[in-house]
């Protein structure tokens, strides 16, 4: 008897810990629990606390009302990124709208300028500046740097072409712009050339990033399908990776 008590004693002790291997990683997530919300029809990740979505011309008119009814509802979305300008002259035809309506609404809002390779940086920088007109408490302002040049001449020049539009607006401002990329263009233009700029990185099939060698990394866009009430299109979906306190740093 006591023979066969050691040998169920032994069957529950390794079934038990191969219940824990297998159940670890719902136990020790870094980053990678994900609950589906209903609602935004998307998944989220659980571990960060501050959720945010970006938007443009291309999400069409928006209902602010219906944002807002759900902003006090729900209390998910914290922050909106709106695109403001692109190139030497393009203004976003809905950001001044989007830009206004987002501060009455309640949220944090930033602006992004779209780059292009073979138009002049210093003349983006002024276009973004002159049309996004920041106040204390807006997020700091974001470079969607996500294209390689179109010829090797651009291409070569890229890294330092950027580099400009980025100085241009920290003088203007006093903070460093945040650059919205993918890995790609990261890891050949950015990393080792523009380190010291922090990195919202665009990657819509990881569960975490925790083998993106990035030391900056402050926000990840994990999905471009979410749905959000008042906006027809799909939304992009973000989550800042830091905390609330963290997070603070991030605005003007």
């Amino acid at each position: 008897m006591l023979k066969t008590f050691k040998h169920t004693w032994r069957y529950w002790y390794i079934c038990t810990i191969i219940g824990l291997i297998v159940m670890y990683p719902n136990f020790v997530s870094d980053g990678q629990g994900w609950e589906f919300d209903k609602e935004y029809g998307v998944e989220i990740p659980v571990k960060y606390q501050i959720h945010g979505i970006d938007i443009s011309r291309h999400n069409g008119l928006i209902d602010w009302k219906k944002i807002n009814d759900d902003r006090v509802e729900n209390n998910l979305i914290k922050f909106i990124i709106i695109k403001a300008t692109e190139g030497t002259d393009l203004v976003d035809a809905n950001f001044e709208t989007n830009w206004a309506s987002a501060k009455n609404a309640g949220f944090v809002r930033g602006a992004y300028h779209f780059y292009t390779t073979y138009t002049d940086p210093k003349l983006q920088a002024l276009n973004f500046i002159i049309n996004a007109k920041h106040e204390k408490g807006d997020f700091v302002p974001v470079l969607d740097f996500e294209k390689n040049g179109k010829t090797r001449a651009e291409r070569k020049a890229l890294s330092n072409n950027v580099k400009i539009w980025l100085e241009t607006v920290e003088k203007y401002l006093g903070v460093k712009p945040i650059i919205y990329t993918n890995k790609p263009i990261f890891r050949e233009y950015i990393k080792g050339k523009l380190d010291e700029y922090p990195i919202w990185i665009s990657d819509y099939s990881s569960e975490n990033l925790n083998n993106f060698d990035c030391k900056n990394l402050i926000l990840w866009q994990h999905s471009a399908t979410g749905k959000v009430p008042g906006i027809k299109a799909d939304v992009d979906f973000n989550v800042f990776m830091g905390t609330p306190h963290k997070f603070q740093k991030f605005l003007l």
